[in-house]
């Protein structure tokens, strides 16, 4: 008995299907891997800024006191404040700022001002924050000269 097999040329086999959902799972990973390092970019970013902030807070307050008046952090940075280490911030003496970034509360940057005098009427004065991301240091440093 000869049969006759018809062949249908019009719909997908199993292996084509399956190749199709790989190379779409490849795609898929790298657009998460892309979004992630975007995300990370992004809170990194935040954070700079925030620590922007806390050296121009307390730039702004060493401005406020008398040229006469005007000293280096004696205060020892609090235990427990998270700061980066010591080859990255040296400074143990300063404040331990403790912020609210997006969904993280109680973010710590720790911030340190030191006063040099350059003669006897011009001070600068240097600020440094520091905080850690991811096991990462980072420290952002301002400057000023500050007459009499």
């Amino acid at each position: 008995m000869d049969r006759f097999v018809k062949l249908n040329r019009q719909g997908l086999s199993l292996v084509e299907v399956m190749i199709a959902l790989v190379v779409m799972l490849v795609v898929f990973f790298a657009l998460m891997q892309t979004a992630l390092v975007s995300i990370d970019a992004n809170m990194l970013n935040t954070l700079r800024s925030e620590a922007v902030n806390v050296a121009e807070l307390r730039m702004n307050e060493v401005r406020t006191v008398p040229f006469a008046a005007i000293t280096s952090d004696t205060a020892s940075i609090p235990s427990g404040c998270d700061c980066p280490s010591s080859a990255v911030f040296p400074p143990t003496t300063g404040n331990c700022d403790e912020r609210d970034v997006r969904s993280i509360t109680g973010f710590d940057f720790c911030s340190n001002v030191t006063s040099t005098a350059l003669g006897a009427d011009n001070r600068r004065i240097d600020v440094m924050v520091g905080w850690k991301w991811k096991d990462q240091d980072y420290v952002h440093r301002i400057t000023t000269i500050r007459k009499r």
